[in-house]
């Protein structure tokens, strides 16, 4: 027996393009937390062993603040940049919106870090499929709305 009920309507298929701002988004996000958890995890003797002589304790240990805090920044942003990018991902414009004002910032951010401060290098590459990403999603438009 068939229903005579007629199916709701399908939703818009989701643009190719979203997809790839999404999937260059998530590769950025995965190489920005790797190489901000590879950062936190430099220990104290690793970082004397490698410097000079001629940088007291304490100078390592400021310095290892330093790249700690800068992980723990690159680690936070990530896991932003992650969230609101899946959210984009469902057709929210909104989403889309804080999605490519998070993926600039970050790479304001990354790139001050770099310059200012240290961040591993992994989290330096991760700018790359952000920033396309970034400027893949700004040329979308609300496809939920083309219905």
């Amino acid at each position: 027996m068939t229903s005579d009920r007629s199916s709701p309507a399908e939703p818009p298929a989701r643009p190719r393009a979203l997809d790839i701002a999404f999937w260059l988004l998530l590769v950025g996000v995965v190489l920005l937390l790797v190489g901000g958890l590879f950062s936190v995890t430099i220990g104290y003797d690793t970082v004397r062993g490698v410097a000079p002589a001629s940088i007291s304790d304490d100078q390592v240990r400021n310095y290892l603040v330093l790249q700690r805090g800068s992980a723990a920044i690159c680690i936070a942003a990530g896991a932003g940049l992650g969230f609101l990018a899946g959210r984009m991902r469902r057709g929210d414009a909104r989403f889309r919106r804080a999605t490519i004002a998070l993926a600039l910032a970050l790479i304001v951010v990354v790139g001050l870090l770099a310059v200012f401060a240290s961040v591993h290098v992994l989290a330096l590459l991760a700018l790359l499929p952000i920033i396309v990403g970034a400027i893949t999603a700004r040329f979308q438009h609300d496809w939920t709305k083309h219905a």
